[in-house]
């Protein structure tokens, strides 16, 4: 069953444009616990919220919403779940979709895969790239916009920890060739004009990865539109892999744990905006955020304009980091500094 929005959303400003926004890893939980217990679960957003306006937002719910507590694989370190009151607030700040495909939506078994559906489907924002079947799993977001429909598939890593979906049984879907091709054509039976991978991959607070490198040019040569990538916990280059645009890691944006940065892997993040028109993916916006829980105390925000310039230029040569396009958005630290990803090439 394919997983399918309600249309676009009713404020759209520009009958021109649709715009959906991305960001990275979400927990709403671990050490942020008594911060969202004292002032609620939105509060992590709240110097956020100018950068997620748009005509849809999709996020990585980097753990099981679930009141299940007991971990599936004892012996693992990193074990996680959010209250199910955080799903009420993601929606509440504009969440219309969370992928579950990474490495943490079984960490409460298939029971707590299954609240996770159940809670975030109650709340209006929709679940995709998990499922309790592989059908399920495999059933890509569909996002129509008054030019067409874009098919966001949610596809990872083959973990240690991870569980992955079979006919009868619950999981996420492995990345592989095989599995890059099936979801293409799903999208494209489904009718999409474009088909976006939203991708878990990589290694924890680590560079860009060959494999990463090599499974880019697979999405390519299967003909997706984009690539849009988390799993690293910080930022990624941005490249343009034959013709098409990949970010290999957009990082955290409000992720409960203390994290691991350091001064090679600094914690910071990137939340992106693909401009869709008539003429097709017309641009890709980028602007950072500070993500590092011992700078932002939980509550993640825009950088100041000389640190965002540095970290946009250091994405690579695909990204305007020159680029002065506020968005007329004013923050705590001032206004943020927006990159253009240069499509041209592709």
């Amino acid at each position: 069953m394919l997983t399918e929005t309600s249309g676009p959303r009713a404020h759209r400003s520009d009958p021109d444009r649709f715009e959906i926004v991305w960001v990275g890893d979400v927990l709403l939980a671990d050490k942020a616990q008594p911060h969202l217990v004292r002032h609620g679960y939105d509060w992590p957003f709240r110097y956020l919220r100018p950068l997620m306006a748009g005509d849809y937002l999709i996020g990585n719910a980097e753990g099981p919403v679930t009141r299940l507590t007991e971990k599936i694989h004892p012996d693992r370190r990193w074990s996680y779940n959010a209250d199910p009151d955080s799903a009420a607030a993601l929606a509440e700040v504009g969440f219309d979709a969370m992928s579950l495909s990474n490495n943490h939506a079984f960490d409460r078994g298939p029971e707590g895969l299954a609240d996770t559906v159940e809670h975030l489907t109650r709340a209006g924002v929709r679940p995709f790239g998990a499922g309790m079947n592989e059908a399920e799993a495999a059933a890509p977001l569909l996002v129509p916009t008054p030019f067409g429909t874009v098919a966001v598939t949610g596809i990872g890593k083959r973990w240690k920890h991870g569980q992955f979906a079979e006919a009868d049984s619950p999981g996420t879907i492995v990345l592989s060739e095989e599995t890059i091709a099936h979801q293409k054509a799903l999208a494209d039976e489904a009718g999409a004009r474009w088909t976006v991978a939203f991708v878990h991959w990589g290694s924890t607070y680590t560079p860009v990865s060959n494999t990463q490198r090599r499974q880019a040019a697979e999405f390519a040569a299967a003909g997706y539109d984009a690539v849009i990538g988390a799993g690293s916990h910080v930022a990624q280059p941005v490249e343009i892999v034959d013709g098409m645009p990949v970010l290999f890691s957009l990082g955290n944006f409000t992720f409960g744990s203390s994290g691991r940065f350091t001064p090679e892997m600094p914690g910071y993040g990137l939340v992106a905006r693909t401009v869709f028109d008539a003429t097709g993916l017309t641009g890709i916006r980028l602007t950072t955020i500070t993500t590092d829980n011992k700078q932002v105390a939980y509550q993640p925000r825009p950088t100041g304009r000389k640190v965002s310039h540095g970290l946009l230029a250091g994405l690579g040569p695909a990204v305007n980091a020159g680029s002065r396009t506020a968005l007329g958005l004013r923050t705590l630290l001032g206004r943020p500094v927006v990159g253009d990803v240069d499509l041209t090439a592709a």
